[in-house]
Parts: C-alpha cells; sequence; structure tokens
C-alpha cells in the first residue's frame, strides 16, 4: 500500500505544483493584461479559479499522508500512546468527511454537467471533480495513516514512520 501510495503522492505534487504554477500566471497575465495592456480578459477569473480549487483540495489530500493538517497537542510529549491514540481517533474522525467528499462530490459533479462556466463555456463538472479525486487520494491516504497509527500502538508507541519528526 505505501508504495502504491507513493507514486499516487508523486503524481498529486507534480499535478498540484503545475496548477498552482498555472494559477500564479493566470492571476500575472489578468492584472498584465488590465493594468498595462488596458483589456479585460474575461476566462483568467474562471481558469484561476478552477486551478487553485484543484491545487488546494489535492494540496489537502497530500496533507492528510504527511500530517501536516492542523493539528493541538494536548498532552505532554511523555504521553506517547496517549499521543497515538489521540492521532488514530483524528484519523478515523476524518473518514466521515472523507465519505461526503467522495459520494456528495460525485453528485456535485453529476449536477455541474448542466452547468456551464461563464467565460469558457465549459461543464463545472471539471472543477468539482476535485472533491471525489481529492476524497478517493484521502481515503487511501488514511488507509496507511490509519495503518500505521494501529502498528505503533501495538507497539507501545515507539514505531515512527521514516518521514514523520519527533512530536508531529
Amino acid at each position: 500500500m505505501r508504495k502504491i501510495n507513493d507514486v499516487v503522492e508523486k503524481i498529486l505534487l507534480c499535478l498540484a505544483g503545475s496548477l498552482f504554477a498555472a494559477f500564479i500566471l493566470t492571476v500575472l497575465y489578468q492584472v498584465v493584461a488590465r493594468n498595462y495592456l488596458k483589456i479585460s480578459v474575461s476566462w483568467t477569473d474562471e481558469v484561476a479559479m478552477a486551478c487553485f480549487i484543484w491545487a488546494v483540495f489535492i494540496g489537502a489530500a497530500v496533507a492528510v499522508r504527511k500530517r501536516k493538517h492542523y493539528v493541538i497537542d494536548i498532552f505532554p510529549p511523555q504521553f506517547v500512546i496517549t499521543q497515538r491514540v489521540l492521532r488514530l481517533f483524528g484519523s478515523l474522525a476524518c473518514l466521515p468527511l472523507i465519505y461526503v467528499l467522495v459520494v456528495h462530490g460525485n453528485i456535485l459533479v453529476d449536477m455541474g454537467w448542466n452547468r456551464r462556466s461563464v467565460a469558457l463555456g465549459t461543464p463545472m463538472a471539471y472543477v468539482f471533480a476535485a472533491l471525489p479525486v481529492a476524497g478517493i487520494a484521502m481515503f487511501l491516504f488514511s488507509i496507511e495513516v490509519i495503518y500505521d497509527d494501529i502498528v505503533a500502538l501495538r507497539n507501545g508507541g515507539k514505531v515512527k514512520r521514516m518521514n514523520e519528526v519527533e512530536g508531529s
């Protein structure tokens, strides 16, 4: 599972980086066109919005695997097992959100085929598809994270992943 997730993560990071770069370039083009060329380019808003939405949701999925979402430690680091139990609880608590992203995201995508963007005229389903795609990636990453938490608890909280930083 870890090898599959490694490949998925690399693909998602490359995609998210490319989309974020496209977002920056689109906004830069819009600013230059409006302020220096004195022309209005209507499509840039929609392209920038779509790139940003996709980059954010893909980034959120990768953050699930790397445990980079906001965490508040309420127990001192000496309480290793307690910290691991709370991590496992947090990982399990994410599963309903992932369910909503996948199932209801698909419903939104289905509705998006009937909605068109104003400037581009493309179906909004392409933008809305970021939700279920990110949800599926989050589910794959959550399986790995939950498994790691269970293994760590079985070993007395001592096992750490190679890329995990102490106290994170």
